[in-house]
C-alpha cells in the first residue's frame, strides 16, 4: 500500500487521496511521470515529485522509519505489507494498570520467532533490545496507549521509535469496536479453554500469586495468555490491513 499513498505529499488527505487515484494515478510512479495532477497546483507538483523521489529511495533502501515519518502516525499501517517479513507483534503485562506500573512479561513475536521475558528472570533493556532487533514496524493492540509508553518509562534506553500499526484504532476505522479479545471473537478466533477467561485485571492477579507464592501454576497461565494475545495479533493485523486497504483507504484496486 505504502507505494500507492499520497498523505505523504503536503496537502495531501485522504479525501485528495481518493481523487487522484480516480484520476488514474494509482503509484508514485504515475505521479512523477504525468505532467500533470489532478488537484494538485504545478508548483505544488514539482515539490510533490522531490518528496515521491525520496520516498522511494528509502523504499529501496528499507527504511520503514523514514517513511514513517513521512506519514501521519495514525497511517503507519500502510507500511505494513511492505514491511511485513520485519514486523514485531507485541503485548505486554504489568503488576497494575496505570502507566508507572512495573513489567512483568513481555513477548515479541516475529516470522523468525516467538520470544517471552520475564520479570526477574530474562527481561532488560539488553534483552528486550535484541528481540526487537531489525524490527521494521511495531503491531500491537492498544500499544501506543499503554504497551509502548510503559516500556518507554521502564526501559528508557530502548529504542522503541519504530512505525506502529496498533490494531486497536485500524480496527475501529474499518468498524470492529471492542477489546482484543472482543475482536478475535468476531473474525472467528478461539483461545485455549483454560485461558479464555483471562483479562488485564486477573493477569495482575496471576503474577502477584506467582511473586508473592511462588505459584508456578499462575505464571505458566500467564505467560500462556501473554503468547496468546501477540501471537494472535498477526492473524488479525492479516485481516484487518486488506480491510483498511479497500474500506478505509478506499484503494479497490489493490491487490
Amino acid at each position: 500500500m505504502i507505494e500507492h499513498t499520497f498523505l505523504i505529499v503536503p496537502g495531501v488527505g485522504t479525501k485528495k487521496e481518493k481523487a487522484v487515484w480516480s484520476s488514474g494515478v494509482d503509484t508514485w510512479t504515475d505521479f512523477i511521470s504525468n505532467d500533470s495532477v489532478k488537484g494538485i497546483s504545478s508548483k505544488m507538483k514539482i515539490k510533490s515529485d522531490l518528496i515521491l523521489t525520496e520516498a522511494y529511495k528509502h523504499l529501496d533502501n528499507k527504511d520503514s522509519r523514514s517513511l514513517g515519518d513521512m506519514l501521519p502516525r495514525g497511517e503507519h499501517w500502510r507500511l505494513f505489507n511492505r514491511f511485513r517479513n520485519n514486523a514485531s507483534f507485541l503485548d505486554i503485562e504489568t503488576d497494575g494498570l496505570e502507566r508507572d506500573s512495573l513489567v512483568t512479561v513481555v513477548t515479541i513475536h516475529s516470522k523468525k520467532d516467538t520470544i517471552t521475558l520475564i520479570q526477574g528472570d530474562n527481561l532488560d533493556a539488553e534483552t528486550l533490545s535484541y528481540a526487537l532487533k531489525d524490527t521494521s514496524i511495531l503491531v500491537t493492540f492498544n500499544g501506543s496507549c499503554f504497551d509502548v509508553p510503559v516500556l518507554k518509562n521502564s526501559f528508557p534506553r530502548v529504542d522503541l521509535d519504530i512505525p506502529h500499526f496498533d490494531l486497536r484504532f485500524g480496527c475501529r476505522k474499518v468498524g470492529y469496536a471492542g477489546g482484543l479479545k472482543n475482536i478475535e471473537r468476531t473474525l472467528g478466533m478461539n483461545r485455549p479453554e483454560d485461558i479464555n477467561d483471562v483479562n488485564g485485571r486477573e493477569a495482575v492477579l496471576l503474577w502477584k500469586l506467582w511473586e508473592r507464592k511462588g505459584d508456578k501454576d499462575a505464571l505458566d497461565r500467564l505467560i500462556k495468555y501473554n503468547r496468546a494475545d501477540t501471537v494472535n495479533l498477526e492473524s488479525i493485523s492479516e485481516t484487518i490491513y486488506e480491510k483498511l486497504v479497500t474500506d478505509y483507504a478506499g484503494f479497490r484496486r489493490y491487490a
